[in-house]
């Protein structure tokens, strides 16, 4: 596990954000679930510090609602907040704090939705009119990527620290670094709005 130090490079990131906007965000570090590649998410919840948040991806897995309601119980517990990618309305079920918008759900929903009120909102961003669409949104933070080369997309072009940073500089909303990011390299995305990072791999290896 990889938590501590994660965490440490966190809010490392957000602590040289150097503005109001990324002092905002509701958290530094995200735990991203991907069933492939960590079979149990709650090993990886039991052990993130006070603050960061878990983000229940794997949107086809038919027990998903079990697994949700598991998570939240143990963020409940360590005082971690819980998002639900792309439905709400199991958000709400479960009790999580908040929820996920991955591209493909919210990018033709340029304006605030109604049935996302008193929950925090994460969006998945790729590029500039992604991260406006998100500020239009009322979103509270982006999640930005792939800052690097990372497994999840395999192939896909990274935006490389300059464009990251410069990206992130830009948006209206505070920016989580996502893909690719780990320890090591996290301090390289360091810069205005740069709230913090996102991981999978990273938390196990």
């Amino acid at each position: 596990m990889r938590a501590a130090k994660l965490a440490a490079a966190a809010n490392a990131l957000k602590s040289k954000s150097g503005g109001a906007s990324a002092s905002a965000a509701p958290f530094a570090l995200a735990f991203m679930t991907d069933r492939a590649r960590i079979p149990d998410p709650a090993l990886v919840a039991r052990a993130l510090p006070k603050g960061a948040a878990v983000i229940l991806r794997d949107y086809d897995m038919p027990e998903r609602e079990a697994l949700a309601l598991q998570l939240a119980q143990i963020c409940a517990a360590r005082g971690v907040f819980l998002l639900i990618g792309a439905d709400p309305d199991l958000a709400r079920r479960a009790g999580a704090k908040g929820v996920h918008l991955p591209t493909w759900f919210w990018v033709r929903n340029e304006k605030p939705d109604p049935a996302l009120a008193g929950l925090i909102v994460s969006a998945s961003c790729h590029d500039e009119a992604e991260l406006r669409a998100a500020g239009k949104m009322n979103a509270d933070i982006a999640l930005l990527s792939p800052a690097f080369p990372t497994a999840s997309h395999a192939g896909a072009a990274a935006l490389g620290p300059e464009r990251f940073r410069r990206l992130a500089a830009g948006s209206p909303v505070p920016a989580l670094a996502l893909g690719g990011v780990d320890a090591a390299n996290a301090a390289r995305l360091a810069g205005p709005n740069v709230a913090g990072l996102a991981a999978i791999g990273a938390f196990i290896r």
